[in-house]
C-alpha cells in the first residue's frame, strides 16, 4: 500500500475535479457531525434521499474522540451526490461546521481510500493498487506528496 498526502487545499476547479474523480470511483462516502458543533440542517436534508445509514461512533478515519460519540452519514457516491458536493463548498476544506459536516471519507469496496480531518486541514490517499494513484495524475492543480 501507498499514502499519500494533500499539501495544499484543492480549490476551485481543482476541488471540482478532485470530487469528480472520488465520487465515480467510490461507492459511497461518509461526512460527520459532533453533537457539540451547530451545522446547517438544510444542507443536511439535502443527503438525506441519498443516505445508506447513520451511525454513532468515537472512532472514523484518522480520528478518535474522547468527547461524545460523532453521527456518521454514509452516503451514496453517485452523480447526484457529486453536484452536492460541489455546489456546497469551493474547497475540501470548506467542510467544517457550522455550515457543513466534516471529514469526507470516500471508500471503494468498503476500503477508505480517500479520506479527511478538515478541521485539522489534512487529507491523504491510501492506495492499494497503481490504477486510483494515476487517477490523481488526470487533476489538474492537485499538489499531493507520498509519504514514505
Amino acid at each position: 500500500m501507498e499514502y499519500w498526502e494533500l499539501i495544499e487545499n484543492p480549490k476551485n476547479e481543482t476541488y471540482r475535479q478532485l470530487m469528480k474523480v472520488l465520487s465515480r470511483n467510490s461507492d459511497k462516502f461518509y461526512f460527520i457531525t459532533r453533537k457539540e458543533l451547530n451545522y446547517n440542517q438544510e444542507i443536511l436534508a439535502h443527503f438525506a434521499p441519498f443516505t445508506l445509514e447513520t451511525y454513532k461512533t468515537k472512532k472514523w478515519a484518522n480520528t478518535i474522540t474522547k468527547g461524545p460519540a460523532a453521527t456518521v452519514y454514509v452516503v451514496e457516491s453517485n452523480e447526484e451526490t457529486y453536484k452536492l458536493l460541489t455546489k456546497f463548498a469551493n474547497t475540501l476544506y470548506d467542510w467544517v461546521a457550522p455550515n457543513l459536516p466534516e471529514d469526507i471519507t470516500f471508500m471503494k469496496n468498503n476500503f477508505a481510500w480517500f479520506s479527511c480531518t478538515t478541521h485539522e486541514e489534512f487529507g491523504g490517499f491510501t492506495f492499494r493498487s497503481d490504477y486510483y494513484k494515476h487517477l490523481l495524475c488526470e487533476i489538474p492543480g492537485l499538489k499531493v506528496q507520498q509519504i514514505v
